[in-house]
């Protein structure tokens, strides 16, 4: 949204300002009171000079000359002229680069893009760019209604640790590599079954999906749609699709560049790097390991969810089903 320009009426007076609207008033006041405008200047703690200013002002304009006015000069002479403004309007509005590219680009000075971009309101892109449209968060009544399937790639840790217990340089001969996060949430309850896997290959998204139906199964949800990007192994994956049509499940793809369609999967996905992946340096990847089953028990359990009124997601399970396990404990 681009900022309004603030009235004359409404500029504000500076911390160190000896005059206000009111002091101003004050100063004309004793002046046609009789008030030598020395006496008048010495008691407003102003100097003569200025409240001879003052009083031809407001001789001049009446009133008027008592409301607070802007410091910026009636002339700018060495102001960037008009059609080298337009020019930096019309890229910035054109490729919506930084004033450091657009700069490289006109070559004019990165300080000088910036300056006319701050004076047209063009410094922020959200200030003339339409606004994304508005996504409507939504919920399925019905616990398996939908459930979101993702996954999230990281890199294992070498034996010792890595960057975050100090460890610097080239670790790659130490054959670290990468692992997979499998993850699939419900979309009523926000119960969650996930599995650390090598891949995310065809055949290990398949055998996961399978075993992540059967989980929701065993608690009482019968999973009926799907929810995944276009990842390969979920559009065109045939072992995937087949696990889908056994199960009698309907597969639901989301539209490109839209990761926000698949949101409670993405919402999973901080929550697991925040509470689990980086929540402490680890020194190897059994370490993060051990705390992966941990950190998964205390999400279904014990975590508590705002939009869940502070219930934890089998608590939530609970309330709208009836063939579950019982309380963790």
């Amino acid at each position: 949204m681009k900022p309004k320009p603030r009235k004359e009426g409404s500029l504000v007076s500076h911390s160190r300002a000896r005059l206000n609207p009111f002091g101003r008033q004050l100063l004309i006041a004793r002046i046609d009171a009789g008030w030598s405008v020395r006496a008048a200047a010495s008691a407003a703690g102003i100097s003569r000079a200025r409240a001879y200013v003052l009083r031809d002002r407001y001789r001049v304009e009446g009133p008027a000359a008592f409301a607070l006015r802007s410091s910026r000069p009636h002339h700018s002479p060495r102001r960037t002229p008009e059609r080298i403004a337009r020019r930096i309007e019309r890229a910035r509005r054109r490729l919506h680069w930084g004033p450091l590219r657009l700069s490289w680009e006109l070559g004019l000075a990165r300080s000088t893009i910036y300056a006319v971009l701050r004076r047209l309101g063009l410094q922020r892109l959200r200030f003339f760019l339409p606004p994304r449209p508005h996504f409507h968060r939504y919920e399925r009544p019905v616990p398996g209604d939908l459930v979101h399937i993702d996954t999230k790639k990281l890199g294992r840790i070498p034996e010792g640790g890595g960057k975050r217990v100090g460890r610097h340089g080239r670790l790659r001969a130490t054959g670290a590599g990468w692992e997979y996060v499998h993850l699939a949430v419900d979309d009523r309850t926000r119960v969650e079954y996930s599995e650390r896997l090598a891949s995310e290959r065809v055949g290990d998204a398949a055998a996961f999906t399978a075993r992540a139906l059967r989980f929701f199964l065993d608690h009482g949800i019968r999973v009926r749609q799907v929810m995944t990007d276009n990842h390969f192994s979920y559009d065109k994956g045939a072992a995937f699709k087949a696990v889908l049509a056994s199960a009698g499940v309907e597969h639901v793809r989301i539209p490109r560049y839209t990761p926000r369609w698949n949101g409670k999967a993405e919402a999973f996905v901080g929550i697991l790097l925040r509470e689990w992946a980086y929540v402490r340096p680890y020194t190897s990847n059994r370490a993060r390991a051990i705390a992966f089953a941990h950190f998964n028990r205390k999400y279904n359990y014990r975590r508590r969810h705002g939009e869940l009124e502070g219930l934890t997601p089998m608590q939530r399970l609970l309330a709208d089903v009836n063939n579950v396990r019982g309380q963790y404990s």
